[in-house]
């Protein structure tokens, strides 16, 4: 039963953390915590952090217009 908890729990966390990555995004060497594997990202106002659910600018812009959130590029899918 342990066993097969812990993997459970496992299993969980990798997925959790799987969608997370650092980069260093900023000319001044600052780094950006980007979450997601989508194709474009929201700043989410908390020092340029990106979350990237998206797979279009217009998914982004639409979800995100009332909050006035900038969308861009995600950085790390090479477009």
């Amino acid at each position: 039963m342990c066993a097969m908890n812990c993997l459970v729990r496992i299993a969980v966390f990798t997925v959790l953390i799987g969608g997370v990555s650092l980069t260093n995004a900023h000319a001044d060497g600052t780094s950006v915590y980007i979450a997601g594997k989508g194709k474009h990202c929201k700043e989410t106002g908390v020092s340029g952090n990106l979350d990237c659910f998206y797979a279009s600018l217009e998914a982004c812009q639409k979800r995100n217009k009332s909050a006035n959130l900038k969308c861009i590029a995600n950085p790390n899918s090479g477009t």
